[in-house]
């Protein structure tokens, strides 16, 4: 019972932790972005996309806790890390592009790359997790 708990409680405190992230990466960085090039960070018609980014940001990490709990997994840390720096890579990719675009319009092969991204960095997180964890982890 008491890896279950630790699993759980392992699975709890990365959720929290990659809301965070989420909105961090997503709301910090975009109010940031627009506090930097002088434009007014608006709500009106940018809430809807700008919690769609969030819920892409958050996606590989709900997905990998709850394999985490599922797998009673509690050694994730190296995981995590990796998971983090491959998201990174994918939003500052995207923003960098968007500073960049000066032409303006919209990049379609970026947005569709965006939608993707939760899985490539999901497979992150879950082969780095496989490769570094107990052998209770490795199971199946």
């Amino acid at each position: 019972m008491t890896g279950l708990v630790s699993g759980l409680v392992t699975a709890a405190r990365l959720l929290l932790w990659s809301a965070l992230y989420a909105l961090a990466v997503v709301w910090g960085v975009e109010w940031l972005l627009d506090q930097l090039t002088s434009r007014p960070f608006m709500m009106g018609t940018e809430v809807e996309p700008r919690w769609v980014r969030t819920a892409l940001a958050f996606a590989p990490f709900a997905l990998f806790a709850t394999w985490v709990a599922l797998r009673n997994a509690t050694r994730i840390n190296k995981a995590w890390i990796c998971g983090l720096l491959a998201s990174l890579a994918f939003w500052g990719w995207y923003y960098i592009d968007g500073l960049m675009n000066t032409g303006g319009g919209a990049n379609i092969g970026m947005g569709l790359l965006m939608m993707i991204s939760p899985l490539p960095v999901f497979l992150v997180l879950w082969l780095v997790a496989r490769r570094s964890g107990s052998p209770k982890t490795l199971r199946y």
